[in-house]
């Protein structure tokens, strides 16, 4: 009998070595790029230039500055004059960009690489905590300051450098090349890319891939992980307000009735938070631990080379972190709670909002079934808000396209880990769902955990060399999925410039 146990004890130890070694043997070596020659003092330039434009996205999309946008678009055309005799344009309700740089070859299918024209608005009253003006642009300590620097006036420049620089010397695109640049991504997108989409969509166009802004590279996100990850998300949560709401009998605060609305209100909401929804560690998930894992230490590689022996222990460790909780499940947060007028009055109802952001293996139907059986209240109804977005569907891993990009990546940062990833956020990508399966969000940006609180916030700012970085990640991965050389110098034969409101 001990024999038998033995052999099995040694067999499960033999398996799970086995299966950590062959893991480990994952990450393969990537020769880096050899620099290219960009002129970064004229890239810094503009991209200061850009942050100055107060291309602001309220909560209103009524309330936008035309006239910040119209100047942008004006001072892209100036300062890209390749980009704007080689390209075609298209000014999409009257602030978004649709630039096409045709291929050679039709049979191919063209890719797309996309950012958006807005920023947020500064906080009033945060002013004077920034070092440099917001939209001063100011360069100073080998960094570019202002709203915009990180997200994402980057993107959109970087992108637009690397395309000018291909054109400079003497590159053709293969297949077909697309630019999207919405005007209102910071507002849900829904008359920029949304726009773009459908126009791209009637004309019947179908992408090899699509890459949009999104993920950084961090420099910190675990402690046990050796160097940087560049973060590329293959998929994006969906979004869902869910309205609560409760009416009882009112009256003066001397007599209460039982429960007032207030108190039911608030025992619906914390079940909800008493009882959220499970965690995962599904194929997204298992796949960015086993990519982050091949540059852990070797404990750690054990339990990520076999996360199936393991999956408790590392749910549990997750789950103490917002930010890897938040990847493992579908979260839910009450953002808005109204009621009462007076203090010495009885409300007769009570309204709160929760927001919750869908895992790829949810839906609103399955989210609002959740709430409905926690809660277990008919007293409380429950309503589907308006906006609502299903999870994204996951982009392939093993895709030619996600190979070709990781590839570019670890080319020209080559000391990072690529790692498949979630974005907890929404971004313009959902526009473009309908044009391929291969849509991945990222950007070149290095950040540590602390720069994330940058983005959005106060002090935002992108270093020079991470710029000249990012501008050089464009120019190679149109190198590696869409252009090919056709001579010294610059392309000569233009195509047709547009200038228009297509929709």
């Amino acid at each position: 009998m001990l024999s038998v146990l033995y052999i099995i004890i040694t067999a499960f130890i033999v398996l799970v070595l086995a299966r950590t070694i062959l893991y480990t043997g994952r990450n393969r070596f990537i020769q880096p790029i050899e620099k290219d020659d960009i002129p970064i003092d004229d890239a810094v330039r503009r991209l200061s230039k850009a942050i100055q434009f107060e291309t602001v996205s309220t909560q209103s999309p009524d309330d936008i500055n035309g006239e910040a946008f119209r100047e942008m678009h004006q001072f892209l055309e100036k300062e890209f004059p390749l980009i704007h005799s080689h390209l075609k344009r298209e000014v999409v309700n009257h602030y978004s960009l649709l630039y096409t740089w045709r291929g050679s070859n039709s049979v191919l299918k063209p890719v797309m690489l996309t950012s958006h024209l807005d920023v947020v608005p500064v906080e009033p009253g945060t002013e004077t905590d920034w070092e440099h003006p917001p939209f001063g642009g100011n360069v100073s300590d080998s960094y570019i300051w202002g709203r915009g620097a990180m997200d994402v006036q980057c993107g959109v420049l970087a992108i637009l450098e690397s395309v000018e620089w291909l054109l400079t010397n003497g590159y053709q695109p293969e297949c077909t090349i697309y630019l999207g640049f919405g005007h209102d991504e910071e507002i849900d997108g829904e008359y920029g890319a949304s726009s773009i989409g459908q126009i791209l969509k009637e004309r019947g166009v179908e992408l090899e891939f699509l890459l949009d802004e999104g993920l950084p590279i961090v420099e910190e996100l675990m402690d046990m992980l050796k160097g940087p990850v560049a973060l590329v998300a293959i998929a994006e949560k969906g979004y869902l307000s869910v309205e609560l709401s409760v009416e009882t009998e009112g009256g003066h605060s001397s007599v209460p009735q039982g429960l007032t609305s207030i108190a039911l209100l608030s025992e619906a909401i914390h079940k909800l938070e008493n009882n959220p929804m499970p965690t995962r560690i599904d194929g997204l998930v298992k796949e960015m631990l086993q990519s982050l894992g091949s540059r852990m230490s070797i404990v750690y590689r054990i339990v990520m080379a076999n996360i199936w022996l393991f999956q408790r222990v590392i749910k549990d460790h997750l789950s103490k972190l917002p930010e890897t909780s938040a990847v493992m499940r579908t979260t839910g947060a009450a953002t808005i709670f109204e009621s009462g007028m007076k203090e010495n009055v009885l409300p007769t109802q009570a309204r709160a909002v929760i927001n919750f952001r869908l895992h790829p293996s949810d839906s609103i139907a399955g989210v609002i079934d959740h709430v409905r059986k926690t809660i277990n209240d008919p007293r409380i109804r429950i309503n589907k808000m308006h906006g609502h977005i299903e999870p994204s569907l996951l982009s392939d891993v093993n895709s030619e396209s996600y190979k070709k990009l990781r590839r570019s990546i670890r080319e020209v940062f080559p000391e990072v880990t690529v790692s498949p990833a979630l974005m907890i956020g929404a971004t313009d990508a959902r526009h473009y769902a309908g044009l391929t399966p291969n849509i991945f969000r990222f950007l070149p940006l290095r950040a540590t955990r602390s720069d994330l609180d940058r983005v959005h916030g106060t002090n935002e700012r992108l270093s020079i060399g991470n710029y000249e970085e990012m501008i050089q990640f464009y120019i190679q991965l149109l190198r590696n999925t869409s252009v090919i050389k056709k001579g010294p110098g610059t392309v000569l034969a233009a195509t047709l410039q547009v200038a228009t409101d297509a929709i």
